[in-house]
């Protein structure tokens, strides 16, 4: 961390720094203070990933509003940092809860999280993929091509997403979602108005769920969230958001080797 950042944080009597996470899209701190502990991102790569991040914060700050996601505590648009809460508690991921609960919670919070009215534009699925292809090009215009290809073949499905948006995560992973002191998920830089199944999909690839439990993931979700989910169709957004997931590491690979 660049000591020069906490200068101008709204936190005083810092005793240590830790780091969370380095990763391409983000570097994640911990700040130990004589009050509390907070967590600082800094924002890395936005385009090649087709970030948005003043939307980013603008959607957490209204997130934070319905007690859904941590406050903003601070923002620098300039420098990319984020400053918001430490959650103490543990998130699913490391929970001690049975798989079948952590489940359960999951689709809860999917549930939830497909209910929530914010001020946010829809996801276009196409434009991302766009984005990641033409980034993907500059690096490996083969692999690029073969993504393009392959994004063709699933053009119909494509060109339904978001015809009935709901509220979107698009990448609600285990380690993403807090249960105690109360609710809380983190990480919204790739939500939007979108697809409820391709959400759902997001879920499943993000948590590695075997058959099993997909059928247990679904099920939970049909129950908390009153709709039938369509298998076949839940087959065909899978498939994409394989697709969708590929490219985005093979992306990140690349990216992660050029840093």
């Amino acid at each position: 961390m660049q000591q020069q950042w906490l200068t101008n944080l709204p936190i005083h009597g810092v005793l240590d720094t830790q780091p969370l996470l380095k990763g391409v899209a983000n570097d994640v701190y911990k700040i130990i203070t004589t009050e509390q502990s907070y967590v600082l991102k800094h924002f890395r790569y936005d385009h090649p990933y087709g970030l948005n991040r003043d939307q980013e914060v603008a959607l957490q700050q209204q997130l934070a509003e319905q007690q859904l996601a941590p406050a903003v505590l601070y923002y620098d648009t300039i420098q990319g940092l984020l400053l918001q809460p430490f959650i103490s508690g543990d998130d699913l991921a490391h929970s001690t809860l049975a798989m079948s609960t952590k489940i359960q919670r999951l689709a809860e919070v999917s549930a939830r999280i497909h209910r929530v009215q914010v001020d946010v534009p829809v996801w276009s699925l196409r434009s991302r993929l766009q984005i990641y292809c033409d980034a993907l090009a500059r690096y490996d215009e083969e692999r690029a091509r073969q993504f393009r290809k392959r994004i063709g073949q699933q053009r119909k499905l494509i060109d339904c997403f978001g015809m009935n948006p709901v509220f979107c995560h698009n990448d609600l992973a285990f380690h993403h979602v807090f249960t105690q002191p109360h609710l809380q998920v983190i990480d919204w830089e790739y939500a939007g108005m979108g697809e409820r199944y391709f959400d759902l999909a997001n879920s499943m690839l993000a948590n590695d769920f075997d058959n099993t439990q997909q059928r247990a993931f679904i099920h939970s979700y049909e129950g908390v969230a009153g709709i039938h989910i369509h298998s076949q169709q839940l087959a065909d957004w899978l498939q994409l958001a394989e697709t969708v997931s590929q490219l985005w590491y093979e992306l990140h690979h690349n990216l992660q080797g050029h840093t």
